[in-house]
Parts: structure tokens; sequence; C-alpha cells
């Protein structure tokens, strides 16, 4: 079975000192999808930056201004 995490913030700078070990940690764990949802301009661009690293990494964006 394959898993999809359709909600998620790896882009928040809470996880920026391990971001890259968790989520290796995650995909092993059988999560083989996952969303990195933006909640402002830089975390969805954060989000954008994951997406193209990661080829299981999708991102959604919020386009508003600040």
């Amino acid at each position: 079975m394959e898993l999809f995490d359709s909600h998620a913030h790896y882009n928040d700078e809470k996880f920026d000192e391990d971001k890259e070990e968790l989520i290796d940690e995650i995909y092993k764990s059988g999560i083989t999808r996952m969303v990195c949802a933006g909640y402002n301009i830089e975390a969805s661009k954060k989000a954008i930056e994951l997406a193209e690293k990661y080829d299981y990494i999708y991102a959604t964006v919020r386009n508003i201004s600040e």
C-alpha cells in the first residue's frame, strides 16, 4: 500500500536543522508522496524548492500579498 501525506509543513523553519533526515525517514516509513503546503509567500517558495528537490513532494502555494 502506498501512503500519501496530503498536508505537511516541511517548509517550516522549525525543521531547518534536520529537514533532510526527517523527510528521508518519513519516505522510508512508507509515505511515498507528500504535499508541502505554503502558508505565506516565503513558505510557499520553500515548498516549491522542496518539490523541485524531491520527486515525491508536491507544493501548494498561497498566492497573496503580505
